[in-house]
């Protein structure tokens, strides 16, 4: 069961593309409840992606990395770290879906080495088992035609527990809008008793409420960011036209 499948309301999530730790404690106190550490897009290296981690769960948010794509060993080291799961791009079928769930599980059941020694087994001051044990989110990324025509067989995958619809990928992958691609990722994971989510701005929050998607990634440290500097010069300038305004009139 994913703990991020929710019976009643949304999680609101955001992305962090920053080096600095700071922005995910600024989105802390805003009140985002899920951050997603996003190391496809971004250049942050695993010392950051460590840090975003450990603060946003001294926070009380739950702390996912959007890994750069499906190799086994960036997952074994973001797990390692203590993320609380992952994020794939680019999951196109039930192959793709099943290599991703093995790289999170260990050997009989996965590829994944171990490494109780790390952030994940408490510097391996704690129970062996209990790192062993640990349950990972495994969020595949639906971004492209094919995968929403394989969305009930990547949700059937044993070890998948949430499908986040990608729908600037997808949109470019199938050379338009496909309408009703958020409607059809919910229903798949409904289906299957695993977490349905989407991204977008601020605005797609009315659709998410609509759906019941169960997470709701509105927000990106860098937008945020950009578009409060944006706000502010413009403030700026329009009281620099209004005083120049005023002083000329007298």
């Amino acid at each position: 069961m994913s703990r991020l499948s929710r019976s009643e309301g949304t999680w609101w999530a955001a992305w962090v593309k920053l080096d600095s730790w700071e922005s995910t404690t600024i989105l802390a106190h805003a009140g985002v409840e899920v951050i997603v550490i996003d190391a496809e897009h971004t250049m942050l290296d695993p010392s950051a992606i460590a840090r975003h981690i450990a603060v946003g769960q001294a926070h009380g948010m739950r702390a996912l990395v959007r890994v750069p794509d499906q190799g086994a060993s960036f997952v074994q080291r973001v797990l390692d770290a203590g993320a609380d799961g992952i994020v794939v791009p680019h999951v196109d079928g039930p192959s793709d879906a099943a290599a991703v769930v093995s790289a999170t599980r260990f050997a009989p059941g996965g590829r994944r080495g171990s490494g109780a020694t790390s952030r994940a087994g408490s510097w391996g001051q704690g129970a062996r088992s209990d790192y062993l044990a640990r349950q990972v989110e495994v969020i595949a990324q639906i971004e492209s035609r094919a995968a929403l025509e394989s969305v009930e067989e990547i949700a059937a995958v044993d070890g998948i527990t949430g499908l986040l619809l990608g729908a600037a990928d997808l949109t470019l992958d199938a050379r338009g809008a496909v309408p009703d691609a958020d409607v059809t990722v919910a229903a798949a994971a409904r289906a299957h008793g695993i977490a349905a989510g989407a991204a977008g701005g601020p605005a797609g929050a009315a659709r998410a409420r609509e759906l019941g998607l169960d997470f709701y990634v509105g927000a990106a440290d860098t937008t945020l960011l950009a578009d409060a500097a944006a706000r502010a010069v413009q403030r700026m300038r329009a009281l620099e036209d209004h005083t120049g305004k005023a002083s000329s009139h007298a």
